[in-house]
Order: structure tokens, then C-alpha cells, then sequence
């Protein structure tokens, strides 16, 4: 993981050993309760969504995608799933990734995406000048300790791509894999991971604007869509409601 230092300056990556943050992060807490997520029901549901909603885009939710997380066995791939799934970067985002992209401010990591649209191949230095970009945090202490030792393994030059791949070898990867889990009722491509990480902030409550924000969408109005997983499941906004 790349180090910031008080100057905020970039260092080169570090040899694995600190995955975690040991210093002790800063006083200041937002109270986000957890929420108490029906798996089961949810993903019973997810069909009767997607048929009575058109303007839904298909989507996986946990449980399916830490299945195929883990019957993924090739560590790059595996990687690559992760990043999508845990920050909901476009793949050529994921792909266009450099040592500098990780970044450690000793309390917390975080990865600074560019929020590049879906090309074919390789993004073009060109779209990667021009794209806006993001951060994201990231919590997993697993999956940091994960970039470390590939960072580490590399050794990677600074401004090198870590993924010297394509978007359709993602998806071919993807693809086998589904495959090999039995196959599925819609094409599971790199983009679905994008709409399960937004449902998945949506289902734990967060804020539509801060979610829009970690997309990189121009507007709330292109975020707004996923809302709709919550229109089948009317009970998650009924409880508690009193008609009497």
C-alpha cells in the first residue's frame, strides 16, 4: 500500500508486513448504525424485481457475490472481482490502476479511481487525463494486506498499470466462472459488480448523494435507478408504520 506521509507526499510501495493501520484514527465519528440485512428474502425477491421493473439493471446481491469470490482460486482474478465489488469501479478503472493508486494515511487506505467509462481494449492515456476521479476507502484489512503483497510481488514502476489486461479477458474470466458455479438466469459481465456494489450501499442505508459521489456519476439522477431494488420490498420502509 502506498504511504502518505504529513507532507502528503507519495512514497513507493512498501514491503508487505503493516496491512493494517496501526495509528490510532482521528476522534471525529459519523454514528452509522448497522443494518440487519434478510439475505434469504432479498434474494428471493431479486427476479420479481428485475421482471416488473424494466428500467432495473440486473444485479447481484452479497451472498452471490462472496460465492464467487471464493470459487475464484486465481489471485489476480480474484483481485481484480474484489476491487470491483468493494470500491464499484468500472472495470477499465480497476484496469487502469498504478502503484500510486493506493494510498495509506496510517489511520485508514483507500484507492483513488478514475472514473473512466467502458472502452474496448485498454484505456488511451488520453481518457485517463481527462477522467474525473474518486476515492474510496477501503475497510477490508484483508484485502489491503491482499494489495501489499501484490504491489510487493510486482515489483511495479510507479506510473506502470498493475493490470496489464483487457476488459473482455475480465469478462471471460467472469464468464468461466459463473459456468463453473452452475451458470445463471443473465449474463454476469465485469459492470454487474458496479450495480451489486451500488445496491449493496443502498441496502445498508447510505446516502444516495455520497453513493453518486463514490460512482462518479455526474448527477444523483443517473444513481437514482437502483432505488428501485427497495420497490418489491415494501415492508423495509412499512415497518413500523402505524394505520390504527
Amino acid at each position: 500500500m502506498v504511504q502518505i506521509t504529513a507532507s502528503s507526499k507519495r512514497l513507493s510501495s512498501t514491503r508487505p508486513g503493516r496491512p493494517i493501520h496501526p495509528v490510532e484514527a482521528p476522534s471525529a465519528a459519523f454514528s452509522i448504525q448497522p443494518v440487519q440485512i434478510d439475505w434469504d428474502r432479498l434474494v428471493a425477491k431479486r427476479p420479481t424485481v428485475l421482471d416488473t421493473i424494466n428500467a432495473m439493471p440486473a444485479y447481484l446481491l452479497k451472498p452471490k457475490i462472496l460465492m464467487l469470490l471464493d470459487a475464484e482460486k486465481q489471485p489476480t482474478n480474484r483481485l481484480i472481482l474484489k476491487l470491483m465489488w468493494a470500491t464499484g469501479a468500472r472495470v477499465s478503472g480497476v484496469l487502469a490502476l498504478k502503484p500510486t493508486s493506493f494510498v495509506d494515511y496510517s489511520y485508514d487506505a483507500g484507492v483513488v479511481l478514475k472514473t473512466l467509462k467502458q472502452w474496448h481494449g485498454s484505456p488511451t492515456q488520453k481518457a485517463l487525463k481527462r477522467s474525473p476521479k474518486s476515492y474510496i476507502a477501503i475497510i477490508d484489512q484483508a484485502l489491503e494486506g491482499r494489495i501489499q503483497i501484490y504491489l510487493y510481488k510486482g515489483p511495479f514502476k510507479k506510473i506502470e498499470r498493475i493490470y496489464p489486461m483487457c476488459r473482455q479477458s475480465v469478462n471471460r474470466h467472469i464468464y468461466a466462472l459463473v459456468e463453473r458455479g452452475g451458470g445463471a438466469s443473465f449474463v454476469i459481465s465485469s459492470h454487474k459488480f458496479r450495480y451489486s456494489f451500488a445496491i449493496h450501499l443502498l441496502l445498508n442505508e447510505r446516502l444516495l448523494k455520497y453513493l453518486s459521489q463514490q460512482l462518479g456519476h455526474k448527477t444523483v439522477d443517473s444513481t437514482e435507478i437502483n432505488t428501485n431494488v427497495f420497490t418489491v420490498d415494501g415492508t423495509h420502509f412499512m415497518d413500523g408504520v402505524d394505520f390504527q
